[in-house]
């Protein structure tokens, strides 16, 4: 029987799972199974055997892959409410990217057959699959552009935007996270953060980075 707990963790952290049937909700547990890790903890790494189905309940993931030489490219941060409560890049025989943790937290992990059958049962989690699915490809296809065509000043400027909401903010990303970010190396970064800290638009401190200008950085695009 699902522990009472974990039961009132998934009725309130995720929206699918806040919409599903109580009994979709109890199936859930009983053939799926919570999974906590600390920022940094591999749950899947790139390639690994997987099969699964994500529902981020709290805390937050972080997908990525990496070249042999240690370059890293984030593809994205799921959460909760991200892509409709549900992820599935690690939805193949083999997980599509890296799957770790960025911020402590729990996910609730559900084999894919069993994923194929409770959705015959349960439109909410059938609509939820349609709806990820258009959102990851959505996500990946801008990322593609992003990388193709802004120049890595403008990713730059464009990742300390999407991490801040208003002047004074301090970003969450190390400069070897937003290395990782934009797709290129930490030295790159460095210097694109040094002239954006010349042009008034951030200050740099020891390990954190603050906007100052958010105008600034928009107008830098």
């Amino acid at each position: 029987m699902p522990h009472q707990g974990d039961m009132e963790v998934i009725e309130t952290a995720n929206p699918v799972l806040r919409d599903c049937a109580a009994e979709t909700r109890a199936a859930l547990l009983e053939r799926g199974r919570i999974e906590r890790f600390d920022a940094g903890a591999v749950i899947y790494g790139d390639g690994e055997r997987a099969g699964v189905v994500l529902f981020p309940l709290n805390g937050g993931l972080q997908m990525g892959k990496a070249t042999t030489r240690g370059r890293r490219q984030i593809i994205c941060h799921p959460q909760a409410e991200s892509c409709g409560g549900v992820c599935m890049l690690a939805f193949g025989p083999h997980a599509l990217a890296e799957v770790r943790g960025l911020d402590a937290g729990e996910v609730l992990i559900l084999d894919r057959t069993e994923f194929e059958q409770m959705i015959h049962d349960d439109r909410v989690l059938c609509r939820a699959a349609w709806h990820s699915a258009a959102s990851c490809m959505s996500h990946l296809s801008g990322l593609v552009a992003q990388l193709s065509f802004n120049k890595v000043s403008e990713r730059v400027a464009l990742a300390l935007l999407q991490d801040t909401e208003k002047d004074g903010d301090l970003v969450r990303l190390t400069q070897a996270d937003l290395a990782a970010e934009v797709g290129t190396t930490r030295e790159v970064v460095a210097r694109c953060l040094a002239t954006l800290q010349a042009d008034g638009y951030i200050r740099l401190g020891r390990a954190r980075i603050t906007v100052l200008n958010r105008e600034g950085l928009e107008r830098s695009l």
